[in-house]
């Protein structure tokens, strides 16, 4: 991958650009950023760069220059297949009887890691499976890259572990330590981390920390415009929808906002007037989605609940909603107010939890119902129609 194929973080490019040009590049680094802010893509550029054999400034399309890999060299054609000698990887993985270490699931990883580098673990998990299994990074994986990095570079400039998600190292991670501390010569290590918090503190305190931020709006909009052809509106629409998740735009190009509106309208008003069996009927159909198609909707109820709630605070200016869901919005606040709009969000929140872990989806759905049935329930019934409320 190279430098200019990664989305923003020009900042960090340069950081790392320049730590090379200068010779100074730390031997172990923690790429920490949210998840979809292109940290794994960032560390294949990197990986690409540094062993790069003829580094190039590049032309980009704004008219500056940057320094990135030429593409060209053995070294860059076989990294950016993900099959150079001197490139490693380790990450959470499935074990069973035929995948006992990362190196057995070296096909689906690359297929993953060139078309989706900024996806999740749900999203690499189900990949390799439909079972409700964990994936782990197991002793015997530690003690197979204590193995593969104790061996001379063969070709390239640094040989370079790329460790994706060390949160699932737990206290197998402290095999590493020695590693981390006194690496062999030209030797870059470079882990990619979404929650530091769930990382074990002796690796924490071993490691140069580049923080991520979240991508901004313009820059997830103007990418969904040019590689995914998304007209403009859609675009800006998606990327505050995603809040930074470039994965989480993609996903959401085939889930048009309108559909969902219409989703929430035909939930919330049996909800609204307490008619169980049509609660029950739309629960039913929504069971019919796939979990991906589950988990953008309840990604779009916390973007549009979380925007009714800003203009219920008295924040119209901050809110990023199309006319017709500003009218909605606007009526929905008036009928639950802060307090219940917050608990609303709380959970949405943890039914993209219970999504992401294969919870029977009758039985949460019947939940999320009854909570939101609730929750209207406290408000005084008016003889006035819902549909003026809501208008779409």
């Amino acid at each position: 991958m190279f430098f200019r194929e990664v989305i923003g973080q020009s900042l960090i490019k340069n950081q790392l650009i320049r730590s090379v040009a200068e010779n100074r590049v730390s031997h172990a680094l923690l790429f920490l950023g949210p998840e979809g802010c292109g940290n794994l893509a960032m560390a294949l550029a990197f990986a690409q760069y540094v062993n790069c054999e003829d580094k190039q400034d590049i032309t980009l399309d704004d008219g500056t220059t940057s320094a990135d890999s030429c593409g060209k060299c053995p070294s860059c054609i076989k990294t950016k297949k993900l099959i150079h000698p001197d490139l490693h990887f380790t990450f959470p993985f499935i074990k069973d009887d035929d995948h006992e270490l990362c190196a057995d699931w070296m096909p689906e990883w690359r297929v993953f890691a060139e078309e989706t580098p900024y996806a999740n673990y749900n999203y690499w998990i189900n990949s390799l499976t439909e079972t409700n299994k964990q994936g782990n990074i197991t002793s015997k994986e530690c003690q197979d890259i204590l193995r593969r990095l104790s061996l001379k570079n063969y070709e390239g400039i640094y040989k370079i572990q790329i460790l994706w998600l060390p949160e699932y190292l737990r206290e197998e991670g402290n095999r590493l330590l020695k590693l981390l501390e006194e690496p062999p010569d030209n030797t870059l290590f470079i882990l990619v981390a979404h929650d530091a918090e769930r990382i074990i503190n002796t690796i924490l305190s071993r490691v140069q920390i580049v923080k991520f931020p979240r991508l901004p709006d313009a820059d997830v909009a103007h990418y969904l415009q040019e590689v995914w052809e998304v007209a403009p509106n859609a675009a800006t629409s998606l990327a505050a929808l995603a809040g930074g998740n470039l994965q989480e735009a993609i996903d959401l190009i085939d889930a048009h906002e309108n559909a969902n509106a219409v989703m929430i309208r035909e939930w919330m008003e049996p909800c609204f007037r307490q008619h169980v069996k049509q609660i029950f009927a739309w629960n039913d159909q929504f069971l019919k989605l796939s979990r991906e198609q589950q988990k953008n909707f309840f990604r779009y109820c916390l973007h549009f609940f979380r925007e009714v709630l800003l203009l219920e605070t008295g924040a119209p200016q901050l809110t990023r909603l199309t006319e017709a869901e500003r009218r909605t919005a606007e009526g929905l606040g008036k009928v639950l107010g802060v307090e219940r709009l917050m608990a609303m969000l709380e959970l949405f929140d943890k039914c993209i939890y219970f999504v992401e872990r294969n919870v029977n989806g009758k039985i949460m759905m019947s939940y999320v119902s009854v909570v939101l049935l609730r929750q209207f329930n406290k408000q005084i019934q008016t003889t006035q129609p819902f549909y003026d409320r809501w208008a779409l």
